[in-house]
């Protein structure tokens, strides 16, 4: 059975909700909603999840600095410059 979630979120947040809701012709309400399931789901069924930890790297905290870790790559790329800089 569903269930009420109340939250409370930032003007400029709930503000683009709204804008985006007009656009999309639902509520705030919904979008939110959808976007907080498929989150969610994402989350709760990662199918990588189990696997997670589970390759040294070498790299000190990979883990929690990834997506840092992997733009400073892509910048280094962008840049022409070798990947072991």
């Amino acid at each position: 059975m569903p269930k009420t979630l109340t939250i409370e979120l930032p003007d400029e947040i709930y503000e683009g909700l709204q804008k985006l809701a007009e656009k999309w012709k639902t509520t705030p309400e919904r979008i939110a909603a959808d976007w907080i399931v498929f989150q969610a789901d994402q989350v709760l069924n990662d199918p990588l999840e189990e696997i997670i930890g589970a390759i040294d790297t070498g790299v000190i905290g990979w883990g929690e600095r990834h997506d840092e870790l992997l733009g400073e790559a892509l910048m280094r790329k962008v840049r022409g410059e070798p990947d072991d800089a």
